[in-house]
Parts: C-alpha cells; sequence; structure tokens
C-alpha cells in the first residue's frame, strides 16, 4: 500500500498542472473556473502546510504581494461606498491567494518549467492558429477596423493582457533555447529558436502597442543578460541590430502594424487639437490626467480601494490606464508604496540570483501598469501576478 508520502511523491507535479489550468481558464469568458482552480490551488497548498509546516521565507515577492492586499484592506476603514470596497477586495484575493501557494508550494525544478512551458505553449500555439486562420478568411475587413482603432480578434477576453501572456511565453521559449544551446542539443535549440521567432513575429503581427514594446524590452534584457554575463560584445551587438531591423521591417511592411502605427498617428493629432472624445489613445491620456487630478486630491489616505469610481467624471467613467495612478488614487501614499515595493523587491531579487527571466517580466510589468490599470480585472491580476510568483520559484536553476 502507498503511504501518505508516497502519494506526495507521486503527486509532486500536481501545483504545476494546477497553475496551468489557471491559465487555460482565463480563455473562458466565465469567471467560475478560474475561481475553482484558485480554490484547487489553495486547497492543495494548505495539505502542503499540513504534511511540511514549512514556509519559503526567501519568497521576497509572495510576501510583498501580501503585504500590498494588507494594505488595500486597510481602505475599508474610510471608503465611501463598502459594497465597491468588498467587490475590489474579493476580485483581488488572488493577491493573498496564490503567493500563500507559493509560499508553500516546492520550488520548481527544471523538468518541471519544462512541462509547464510545452503546455502553456501549445495553449498559445492552438489560440494563435484562430487568430490567423480568422484573419484569412477576413483580412480586408480586420484591416478596416484596425484603421478605426479597433483590434484583431483573438479568443481572449482581453487583447491587451492576450498580448502580454504572449511576452510570458515568449520569455519561456527563450529561456528554452538558451538551455538547449548550452546543452549542445542542436535539434532542439534550432525547434526552441523557431517558436520564439515565430512568437515575437505574431506578437507584432497583433499590433498590440503594449505587447509589441514588452516582446521588445523581453529581448533587450536578455541581451543584456549575455552580454554582462558572458561578455558576448559582438554577438550581442549583431543581434541588437538585427532586432532593430526586424522591428522596422515589420512596422514597414506588415499590414496590421503598419495601420495600427497610421491609426495612433492620427489619433495622437486628435488629441493635440483637443478631440478626445470615442478616440482611444486620447481617451486612455485624458483618463490619466484625470486620474492624476484624483490622486493629488486624496494623495495621503486615498479614496478608498474600489471607490474611484465615484470621483470619475459622467462623461467619461474610463478607468486610469496608469496602475499606479489608480493605487495612489485608492490608496494613498502608503498603498503606492507598498506596490512599488514589489517591482524593487523583485528586480533586487532578479539580479541577486542572476534570473534574467523575472527582471525582465518585472520590467515588463513595470511597463504595463504605466499604460494599463492591470490590477483591476481579474484577467489583469492573473497575468501580473502568476508569472511573477512562477519565475520567483525557480530556485534550482542558476540561470547563466
Amino acid at each position: 500500500m502507498i503511504n501518505w508520502t508516497g502519494r506526495l511523491e507521486l503527486a509532486k507535479s500536481l501545483h504545476i498542472w494546477l497553475i496551468l489550468a489557471c491559465f487555460l481558464a482565463l480563455f473562458f469568458p466565465s469567471h467560475i473556473l478560474w475561481t475553482q482552480c484558485l480554490i484547487a490551488s489553495v486547497v492543495w497548498a494548505l495539505f502542503f502546510v499540513y504534511r511540511n509546516k514549512n514556509f519559503h521565507k526567501t519568497q521576497v515577492v509572495a510576501i510583498l504581494m501580501l503585504l500590498f492586499y494588507l494594505v488595500i484592506c486597510t481602505t475599508g476603514i474610510w471608503v465611501a461606498d463598502s459594497e465597491l470596497f468588498l467587490n475590489s477586495v474579493r476580485m483581488k484575493v488572488i493577491l493573498i491567494g496564490m503567493p500563500f501557494c507559493f509560499l508553500v508550494w516546492p520550488y520548481w525544478t527544471k523538468r518541471q518549467l519544462n512541462l509547464f512551458s510545452i503546455g502553456l505553449l501549445f495553449v498559445l500555439a492552438i489560440s494563435a492558429i484562430y487568430v490567423l486562420i480568422n484573419y484569412v478568411l477576413n483580412h480586408q475587413e480586420i484591416l478596416d477596423r484596425i484603421l478605426q482603432g479597433q483590434h484583431i480578434p483573438v479568443p481572449f477576453k482581453d487583447h491587451i493582457r492576450y498580448s502580454i501572456l504572449l511576452c510570458f511565453g515568449l520569455i519561456l521559449s527563450i529561456h528554452q533555447l538558451d538551455r538547449n544551446r548550452k546543452n549542445q542539443d542542436s535539434l532542439r535549440f534550432y525547434g526552441w529558436l523557431f517558436i520564439s521567432l515565430i512568437l515575437f513575429a505574431y506578437i507584432q503581427f497583433l499590433a498590440v502597442k503594449t505587447g509589441m514594446l514588452i516582446s521588445v524590452i523581453v529581448i533587450l534584457c536578455f541581451l543584456a543578460y549575455k552580454i554582462l554575463m558572458k561578455r558576448l560584445y559582438l554577438k550581442g551587438g549583431i543581434a541588437f541590430l538585427l532586432l532593430l531591423g526586424s522591428v522596422y521591417f515589420m512596422a514597414e511592411y506588415i499590414p496590421t502594424v503598419k495601420n495600427k502605427l497610421a491609426y495612433f498617428s492620427w489619433d495622437i493629432g486628435k488629441y493635440k487639437a483637443a478631440e478626445v472624445k470615442n478616440y482611444s489613445d486620447g481617451e486612455r491620456i485624458e483618463s490619466i490626467v484625470k486620474g492624476f487630478e484624483i490622486a493629488k486630491a486624496n494623495f495621503w489616505l486615498g479614496v478608498g480601494e474600489g471607490n474611484l469610481k465615484l470621483h470619475l467624471t459622467t462623461e467619461s467613467k474610463k478607468m486610469p490606464h496608469n496602475q499606479f495612478i489608480v493605487v495612489l488614487a485608492q490608496n494613498g501614499i502608503f498603498g503606492l508604496l507598498s506596490f512599488v515595493a514589489i517591482f524593487i523587491g523583485s528586480i533586487w531579487v532578479s539580479i541577486k540570483k542572476q534570473k534574467w527571466m523575472a527582471f525582465a517580466y518585472t520590467l515588463s510589468m513595470l511597463v504595463a501598469n504605466m499604460l494599463e490599470p492591470m490590477l483591476e480585472t481579474q484577467l489583469g491580476l492573473t497575468i501580473f501576478s502568476l508569472p511573477l510568483l512562477i519565475l520567483h520559484s525557480i530556485e534550482s536553476l542558476r540561470e547563466t
């Protein structure tokens, strides 16, 4: 008969599949499946606590996420609308649920990371096939929509978050090709190189500005890491020039990217002419300006978690497209400091332990949160927190 220790050994990779299920659940419109995956993850984490009674005290990012959530909860003392507050803290429960799981689950091994990478990239590949088939069948209509400020249809609840998830996949694929290069496995190296190039090109094809920018940041972080750690100045310089050339080529010759940049230029022109209503980029900039005014007026304590909506004008209820401003407006300066601490802690640990993947995703999230209210949807919360927690849980890998 298999004892509990044996069963635990057989099921030691279950948390990997639970995390993969959380990402897969994001493709479904309902939040029910995702919630079930989160509950299952917490239950499995509680089992680990019961069996091991051990916490990973060096999981700095997880601890800082817990601290940020606690600061958010304290704003409930002075909120004007307690229902909005409760709805927001319930939605953001992932900031306490998932960090708790990663504090008690075992660190990821090379094999577990490989399995997860293959599983996630397989899901992304299926989604890409759907997008490309739809584009081929309706390419002219889609190109016209892009010129009107719309996006390419994707099998996801939000095209910007989808592009960020693709960038996380790009980080994993680059890691795999680099690992196989070190292992001198030519066949797998070229296979992962092909996947990385296709994934990078696909991100540009989607023409989501945030995703395009982050994908370039990811590659630049990898090149910088190699140049600094291995002193590959010549190869790194050539790769950097190739990256710039590929970005220029895509901007000039890929129809979706060309149309998106044309709309962006036209939209910014409208903003300069004080015409922002119903214009995507102009409304985003205006939302940031209004959010900053609210934040300045409530600098110390904020208006309370979830209560920013009460202070937005009736003409536009668009949330400020900058998460730092949203946090400052809702949670005050102490909330902002605890939020910024997550990025500082992540960067510090990444540099100390030479984890280029965690460093690249931290910078990616820094940029994304400057352009989007990432933490104001369950989808954005997941894509913000889970990859960071995963990449900081690969303690057994020395990424050189």
